[in-house]
């Protein structure tokens, strides 16, 4: 727990540090935007190129940060000898995270971290979702600390039409509430990038403490829990855009030219030497009609239509170029693979497939961090065992599925030992092989009892099956 006396310059030392990475941040924030990236013109260019440059950018980064963000869904939360949710799934529901999940992946896939906030409000437990450019935490060692020594969340409130630049600062114990000033403070000098605001914080502009009850195991926390993109000993927070910003420049500046020669060059050039005309409207007579005659010694002649297909060619190899480099599936940014089987596509999709694995287990772990942050603060009953269950979103044909289905329910009605194996087939929830296993019980429980129904006056002794009556091997009745 932090003195109060220390919180004023601590938020500010954290306010400096956020602000030398909302350089970054921000920057990729504005390439994903279509803001930056644009080709630089001299001074002398007219209005029209300056027109067809605004227009250039021809944006790739949104394709490759929505080919991760829309395969990333957790569908429930148990351990895997469960048929139900575990109790945390609860506060996941309360909070609506079905929907909002996303805002999670995108902030995570675009900058490489993201945070989720547990705090209490009006009696309940609420989950916020807040982006490296919203939130800074502080570890003592990031590679390893589940906890941040300290956490600053900051936003602008525009009461009154007034923006007022306000935050909160998180300790293992308190939550302050913070007013940091008008956000009409000056930036930085010397910073052509961001506006990057002085920050100026009063004792008086500093909340009483409320007592969050963040606790894991037992222990006081701050309860900040960090999603990391991809695990990574020396660049923790590396996301998907960073290292495609200078492609999609590429990017643009050949859409550039493109635009420039379809502006100007993609239709024939009509050129008459040594005859001027009279009027603007006797030359454009002259340039519509089909046979033009001259009394003097005049010579006439056109340039053929450049060509764009040069230019299309090489944008196509740029987006297979940024596909592969982001691994993502060729149909994702280039869209252009038609009438391809969905085995074709499953493997045209493969190294995205072991991306988002990656991704999953990253998440899985911040998951549920947070739901058993969420049950102790709740006074709930903590599941240790309990996992997130990620939605199946792998490309594959319907027979397949079907085919593998059908296999799977006749090894389970002949008694064959492979549900421990059940859970490395894709798509496959705990709760579907429970009821798996439930209906092949079922099954063979049928079959007993029509083999027993069927057999030629059997000896019964002491209540019991005679000794003439063959019993199954798969005899073994579910429990009651």
């Amino acid at each position: 727990m932090i003195d109060i006396s220390e919180i004023a310059p601590t938020v500010t030392r954290m306010w400096n540090l956020h602000q030398n990475e909302l350089a970054n941040f921000d920057n990729i924030h504005e390439y994903v935007k279509g803001r930056r990236g644009k080709p630089a013109l001299p001074e002398s260019a007219d209005s029209e190129i300056r027109e067809i440059r605004d227009k250039c950018v021809h944006n790739v980064l949104t394709l490759v940060l929505d080919a991760f963000v829309q395969n990333l869904s957790v569908v429930g939360y148990r351990n895997s000898q469960s048929e139900a949710n575990a109790e945390g799934w609860k506060l996941w529901q309360a909070n609506q995270m079905d929907a909002r999940q996303a805002e999670i992946y995108q902030a995570a896939v675009k900058y490489g971290v993201a945070y989720v906030v547990a705090a209490p409000d009006n009696g309940a437990l609420v989950l916020k979702i807040r982006s490296p450019r919203q939130l800074i935490a502080v570890y003592e060692d990031p590679q390893i600390d589940r906890w941040p020594q300290y956490a600053l969340e900051t936003w602008i409130d525009t009461s009154d039409a007034e923006p007022t630049r306000k935050g909160m600062f998180y300790d293992d114990v308190f939550m302050y509430e913070l007013d940091l000033g008008s956000v009409s403070t000056p930036p930085i000098e010397g910073d052509d990038q961001i506006k990057r605001h002085t920050l100026s914080i009063r004792d008086d502009g500093i909340g009483d403490p409320i007592k969050h009850g963040g606790r894991y195991k037992g222990r006081p926390v701050c309860p900040v829990v960090r999603y990391i993109n991809r695990r990574d000993s020396e660049d923790l927070v590396e996301g998907e855009i960073e290292r495609l910003i200078d492609d999609q420049k590429t990017i643009n500046e050949v859409n550039f030219d493109r635009l420039i020669v379809a502006r100007f060059g993609a239709f024939p050039q009509k050129v008459i030497s040594n005859w001027i005309g009279v009027d603007k409207n006797k030359a454009l007579e002259i340039s519509a009609r089909k046979l033009w005659t001259f009394e003097d010694d005049v010579k006439a002649q056109h340039f053929p239509a450049a060509s764009l297909v040069p230019y299309n060619d090489l944008i196509q190899d740029l987006k297979e170029h940024v596909a592969t480099r982001a691994q993502v599936s060729p149909a994702s940014v280039v869209g252009k693979m038609v009438n391809l089987s969905a085995e074709a596509l499953a493997a045209a999709e493969a190294n995205q497939q072991r991306k988002l694995d990656a991704m999953r287990e990253s998440h899985g772990e911040s998951h549920e961090q947070t739901l058993e942050l969420g049950q102790e603060m709740s006074g709930g009953v903590v599941d240790d065992s309990a996992e997130a269950v990620w939605k199946d979103t792998e490309a594959r044909s319907f027979a397949a599925i079907v085919d593998g289905i059908v296999k799977i329910g006749q090894a389970l009605e002949q008694g064959a030992p492979i549900l421990p194996l059940l859970p490395l087939v894709p798509g496959l929830t705990q709760q579907i092989i429970n009821a798996l296993e439930q209906q092949a019980r079922l099954a063979r429980s049928a079959r007993i009892l029509d083999v027993l129904r069927r057999q030629p006056n059997p000896e019964v002794t002491d209540g019991g099956v005679g000794a003439g009556t063959q019993i199954p091997a798969e005899s073994s009745l579910p429990a009651s």
